[in-house]
């Protein structure tokens, strides 16, 4: 058979082989898959934001994604705030990396190098130079707390921006 090919000019080319294709380890945060719903706090805005976050494993098991959904919680939103949350182990720099999107246009990029203890710290910066942390404290299975702070492009630090709690259903 394979004569008879290569006779007719086709030629056959060996199959590459297989790189290694093994997917990150989320044991560490797998108590986040399911539903959770969340109180937050925003900076300079006196109503509390509720949120419901849904997060599954996606792409084969390379990604966690976080679908989060905000009914209007102030006078500057007047429809749902919908967003999503992709996050992956990098083993070349050996971190976690998060891209989050949402309909106002929204987006950021964040980095953790995982769990310390009950906390994991989340830094980013934005392209107009301002920088942000997120620490997210696990207290259960089911509940978990997070403070978020930013920098301004100077470097000075702003105030808290928003805090919340959130819990499993």
């Amino acid at each position: 058979m394979v004569l008879a090919l290569l006779g007719t000019g086709i030629a056959l080319a060996a199959q590459p082989t297989p790189v290694p294709n093994t997917t990150p380890d989320f044991s560490s945060m797998n108590f986040l898959l399911g539903t959770w719903h969340c109180q937050q706090t925003v900076a300079g805005r006196p109503n509390t934001r509720l949120e419901t976050d849904t997060y599954t494993m996606a792409y084969d098991g390379w990604q966690m994604q976080d679908h989060q959904v905000s009914p209007p919680f102030d006078k500057y939103r007047t429809r749902d705030d919908v967003g999503d949350t992709w996050t992956t182990w990098d083993p070349t720099i050996k971190l976690w990396v998060s891209q989050t999107v949402d309909n106002f246009g929204a987006y950021g990029l964040a980095t953790s190098p995982g769990w310390v203890g009950s906390d994991a710290t989340w830094t980013g910066t934005n392209p107009d130079g301002t920088t942000f942390r997120q620490v997210v404290t696990k207290a259960s299975d089911t509940k978990y707390s997070y403070k978020t702070w930013g920098n301004n492009k100077k470097g000075e630090p702003v105030v808290v921006t928003g805090t919340g709690v959130c819990t499993k259903s």
